[in-house]
């Protein structure tokens, strides 16, 4: 029913028609669940889509920082609604990161919540472009309340709607561009490969393109409730509330859900005389709601050890692969036909090939180009294909991984590495913290940051390198005192370290 799906304006008529008053968003405000229901969703963001009109605000940049909220998705619906373009803001960058986005994406107003409230001080201070600021918790009341006749822009979608910032390991971030049918039919074609149902669980921040697309996409494209989380110091509180059916998250935070279930295990089983994995099940329904099926999993390597833990929980642990530029997810495993150690299958209406071990992805709905940057644009490309950067082959249609193609290693003696293949296994010594794998003094080292005793950590570094070929056995072992720089999506930056 959603195969024709061009622009914002169809969505919402769709869910409206097919879900009505099934809840669409539910979250807790002050201890109480709250829902609107598709209807509902619908009427809200028409209404500040004429309102920010009425006002003048037209055609315009719009810039939105805020962290998640269901306020905060009223209005990056509304945004590109109004025939405005959304600049979405990474909540947890630093204010002069911020700053530089606003300015490079020429944003003419900027939406913030009261966290925001110092970055709005420095832009109207700094920033004489920007020349409307809407505070969400105390201006949003206001538009949702227009009265006045006010015809919105028609649109077949294939406009500039959206810009997204890439938090790059090196240089400053791009702004990738992206059209309302680039987001819709992308994350419809995800939809065919994940099948969900009941309510969705959302703690991934919405400046991600995976979140803000594939994620809220699917939920209203399969007729879920998508309950929005107030991050992670309430995470197990709100899924033992909501008892979701689906999560999406990334390998760091699975780790910690892995964590958290073996602590609580090894609590149950002092006290009873439950076996190991009746005791992880119990403790992963309490923790988690009892109800969580599947959990997806993008933005990094997957632990494979921890998955299968996991799915021994009866939950189906899927792994995709998406970038900014291909709009979310290009891959992703079937729920039907899950291939762990696989990014995923090629997704509906995509392609993908290698040249030199380096994917390149086509569809018709990849990014627009960078903002004002036409060089970068051009050199993201070999013909209509796009340069991943990523490293990999292809079996079956499925895709493996390896590594990013800027960070090989490549050896005295001709041979190739990719670091990250190292990282992974080096990862799983429980002391180890944090670990980047590089060619120093033209030796393979490993750069640690741990708290943990050295001697135990080089030890087993000696162990793992018994199990691997010779030319990728770790040579050194640097220590370093501080936790590595990384970007705002939590990336270590390489070049720095």
């Amino acid at each position: 029913m959603f195969e024709n799906i061009s622009t914002i304006s169809d969505l919402l008529f769709l869910t409206t028609s097919y879900y009505g008053e099934k809840t669409a968003f539910s979250y807790l405000k002050d201890g109480k669940m709250c829902s609107v229901t598709y209807s509902d969703f619908s009427k809200q963001v028409t209404t500040v889509a004429k309102s920010l009109v009425l006002k003048g605000i037209t055609n315009s940049k719009i810039a939105v920082a805020s962290e998640n909220s269901y306020e905060c998705l009223l209005w990056c619906f509304a945004v590109p609604l109004s025939g405005n373009v959304l600049v979405i803001l990474d909540n947890m960058a630093t204010i002069q990161e911020k700053a530089y986005m606003v300015k490079h994406s020429d944003t003419a107003c900027l939406i913030y919540s009261g966290f925001n409230q110092p970055f709005c001080d420095y832009i109207t201070e700094n920033n004489k472009s920007v020349v409307h600021t809407i505070c969400i918790e105390a201006d949003t009341e206001n538009y949702l309340h227009c009265q006045s006749e006010v015809t919105l822009q028609k649109t077949d979608g294939s406009e500039l709607s959206y810009i997204f910032y890439t938090s790059g390991t090196t240089g400053k971030p791009k702004g990738v561009m992206h059209s309302q049918i680039n987001l819709l039919r992308t994350s419809l074609y995800f939809s065919y490969s994940i099948k969900v149902k009941d309510s969705i669980f959302l703690t991934l921040p919405l400046n991600h393109i995976l979140p803000f697309a594939n994620v809220v996409f699917l939920s209203m494209y399969s007729g879920c409730n998508l309950f929005i989380s107030a991050g992670l110091k309430k995470l197990f509180m709100e899924m033992q509330e909501v008892r979701p059916y689906c999560t999406f998250l990334v390998p760091a935070l699975l780790t910690y859900f892995d964590k958290m279930i073996y602590t609580k295990a090894q609590e149950l089983m002092k006290t009873s005389s439950l076996d190991q994995l009746t005791a992880r099940k119990q403790s992963c329904a309490q923790l988690l709601g009892g109800n969580l099926k599947i959990i997806v999993i993008g933005g990094a390597p997957l632990d494979l050890e921890i998955a299968k833990r996991m799915q021994a929980l009866d939950i189906l642990v899927l792994n995709g692969y998406g970038l900014t530029e291909t709009c979310g997810s290009i891959t992703v495993n079937p729920n039907e036909d899950n291939r762990l150690g696989s990014i995923g299958r090629i997704n509906f209406n995509s392609e993908a090939k290698t040249i030199d071990g380096e994917f390149l992805f086509k569809n018709p709905y990849l990014f627009k180009g960078y903002y004002k940057d036409s060089k970068a644009t051009e050199e993201a490309f070999h013909e209509e294909w796009f340069l991943s950067g990523d490293l990999g082959y292809i079996e079956d249609n499925y895709v493996f991984i390896v590594g990013r193609k800027k960070n090989l290693i490549v050896l005295p003696n001709g041979k190739n590495i990719s670091p990250e293949e190292l990282e992974i296994e080096l990862l799983k010594i429980e002391e180890m913290k944090e670990v980047v794998v590089c060619l120093q003094n033209g030796k393979l080292t490993a750069k640690v940051f741990s708290e943990h005793d050295k001697m135990i950590i080089r030890k087993k570094i000696n162990e793992i390198n018994k199990k691997l070929a010779s030319y990728k056995q770790i040579e050194s072992v640097v220590f370093c005192d501080e936790e590595f720089p990384k970007t705002a999506s939590s990336k270590i930056k390489r070049g720095e370290i």
